[in-house]
């Protein structure tokens, strides 16, 4: 709780926030690249804010873009946040850069940590999560590359003098 606050999660929950735009606060707000934070929502929902996961077999489910597990609900219930909050994609993009950073507490910046995402901390399932870490990094090199490419095609505007 302490390092992640949560309360500015419904603000960014506002109609009208733009998809970059969340990507962009969620990962400045917890240290996390952006690009990893759409990897993550793409593995996980390929992008559709209704998602909603199979039944678990503790219960739970997961929802929204980022496929946040229901298993947070009453920690997530201390800050406002609902289950139907989730399937909003800001609000989704937030607690899942929360959760994510949680991981990072745990296991530092690495891939493990966005295992422990997908698995959960205490994980034993080394193969599930080494699959889910490959599926993320390579659509988190995508990502890049188009956030380099529109960097670079930005410049070139901008050398150009075009007002």
């Amino acid at each position: 709780m302490g390092k992640f606050p949560l309360l500015a999660v419904l603000i960014a929950a506002v109609p009208g926030c733009s998809w970059a735009t969340c990507w962009s606060e969620a990962g400045e707000r917890y240290g996390i690249e952006p690009a990893l934070l759409q990897a993550i929502g793409w593995q996980e929902s390929r992008g559709w804010t209704h998602a909603v996961g199979p039944k678990l077999p503790d219960g739970n489910v997961a929802l929204g873009v980022m496929q946040i597990n229901t298993i947070h609900l009453p920690e997530l219930a201390q800050y406002g946040i609902r289950r139907e909050h989730l399937f909003e994609a800001c609000t989704s993009q937030q607690v899942g850069a929360w959760v994510l950073a949680k991981c990072m507490r745990q296991f530092g910046r690495t891939w493990k940590a966005v295992g422990c995402y997908y698995a959960g901390p205490a994980s034993r399932n080394e193969k599930a999560q080494v699959e889910y870490v490959t599926s993320v990094q390579r659509w988190y090199e995508g990502y890049k590359a188009q956030a380099s490419a529109l960097a670079a095609r930005a410049g070139s505007v901008a050398d150009q003098g075009v007002r």
